[in-house]
């Protein structure tokens, strides 16, 4: 067979670094290999047979040479559609927004809120809709996944106690696997909720919001009657992570949203933690803000050049704490970019609202578009088969996004749709910042290997 190089290579050359060699990294594959100048040259020019053999097996099998003739990208998204149409048959994912409530008034936040929990009728059509796709799967079904969602989905306690306790136990009759997570501010994550909500409800997984120190997270995130609330959620952080429950059975995910005004307090932010001694107990990632809805007015953001440069800093700033590093710091390749992609996965608001991505719920500039599927209560049929999104990769090669024509597209697989959609880039920080975080990985293999 006849090969050609292809188009999904990254080259790092750096000569402080690296010397006489160059790392080539297969974003097709997500893996790099790193060879001396004069080799690299010869896989350039496909002088296969001056490459030694070992290498050129590699070279094929990591997909850096790909067959002579194939559509790389038509062979990507072909992929990508395959894998979620096997995960699709395997795993139901779900977004609840058991209330469209929230205690904040976080001025980048897009929403809307209003005093609106799922009443018995929205409860009930949601769990029969879910039942109804359960029975559809049939036995390929494996795993239901919840993923709590608001507003601030704790003022939606009784809702969400409701379809927990219905869903695992039609999972346990079923002998299906079942999981569920939580977006939370934390504000009322008391241990006692906290402890409810894990061995009742199975809430394992939590991502709670803190936009650095006292100083600047209650400059951001106030109570709506403009009293603070970073005192609150640390005491209640701080309690759940020291319990044995918690290290047993529950993971915290502290999310930073940077914009100008807080970037340069995230590493300040992390050593507070870790003089708290929480940072041990729990991950961390930064997060950018964005225009959501309408918000734009309201944001003082970062550049994605400025948020890649911040990010490699935590990295390593992380790397030399205690913390829980679970950060992928190499991207891997990915097939879905997020859920609008999947045929089983949905969500749900307080008003019955059925739509693909959990950023449309409560926001006003999505109100009545296409970006609903329909409503449970309303509609009598609701399909989100053909929702504006779904058929993303088949889109891709004809769309305006710079997907079709970017080589790290096999790692994020066009990453926010939604945004393509508002003509928003929605181009990944490791696009900015892939050499750093490549040389960084390179310098912690080789610190290994010498421990």
């Amino acid at each position: 067979m006849k090969y050609k190089l292809s188009r999904y290579i990254h080259t790092i050359e750096n000569e402080e670094i690296l010397d006489d060699h160059i790392i080539l990294f297969s974003t097709r594959s997500g893996t790099s290999i790193e060879v001396k100048k004069g080799l690299y040259e010869k896989i350039c020019n496909l002088e296969t047979t001056e490459i030694p053999e070992e290498i050129f097996i590699n070279l094929i099998k990591n997909e850096f040479y790909v067959p002579e003739f194939e559509d790389e990208l038509r062979e990507i998204l072909s992929d990508n559609i395959m894998s979620v149409d096997h995960q699709d048959l395997k795993t139901l994912s779900y977004v609840i927004q058991p209330s469209g409530n929230c205690q904040l008034g976080c001025h980048y936040c897009g929403q809307l809120h209003t005093n609106k929990s799922m009443s018995k009728e929205v409860l009930d059509l949601t769990y029969d809709r879910i039942i109804t796709k359960m029975e559809s799967l049939s036995s390929d079904l494996e795993h239901l996944s919840i993923t709590w969602y608001g507003g601030e989905p704790l003022t939606g306690l009784s809702a969400i106690s409701n379809l927990s306790t219905r869903l695992i136990s039609l999972c346990e009759e079923k002998n299906i696997q079942y999981s569920s997570k939580i977006i939370t501010n934390a504000l009322s994550l008391k241990y006692s909720l906290f402890e409810k909500l894990v061995k009742n409800y199975r809430v394992t997984e939590y991502q709670i919001t803190v936009d650095g120190t006292q100083e600047f997270h209650d400059k951001r995130r106030y109570l709506k009657n403009g009293s603070n609330s970073f005192d609150i959620i640390i005491k209640n952080i701080k309690e759940i992570v020291n319990s044995e429950l918690y290290q047993k059975e529950a993971s915290f995910n502290i999310r930073c949203n940077v914009d100008k005004e807080n970037s340069y307090n995230v590493i300040d932010f992390i050593d507070y933690l870790e003089a708290e001694g929480i940072l041990e107990h729990v991950s961390f990632y930064l997060a950018p803000i964005h225009d959501w809805g309408d918000n734009k007015a309201t944001i003082k953001g970062v550049s994605k050049e400025e948020f890649a440069e911040l990010e490699i800093e935590v990295y390593m700033k992380l790397l030399q704490s205690k913390a829980k590093f679970k950060t992928q710091i190499i991207p891997e390749r990915v097939t879905k970019p997020c859920m609008v992609v999947s045929q089983t996965s949905e969500v749900f608001d307080a008003f019955g609202n059925v739509s693909t991505c959990w950023e449309i719920p409560y926001t006003p500039k999505y109100d009545n578009s296409e970006f609903y599927a329909g409503n449970i209560v309303k509609d009598k049929d609701v399909d989100s088969k053909n929702v504006v999104m779904r058929n993303w990769f088949n889109e891709i090669p004809d769309n305006n996004s710079w997907c079709k024509s970017c080589k790290f597209l096999p790692l994020c697989g066009g990453a926010c749709p939604k945004n393509w959609y508002d003509n928003i880039p929605a181009c990944p920080s490791f696009k900015f910042n892939i050499d750093d975080r490549i040389l960084l990985q390179r310098y912690i293999n080789e610190q290994a290997v010498l421990s």
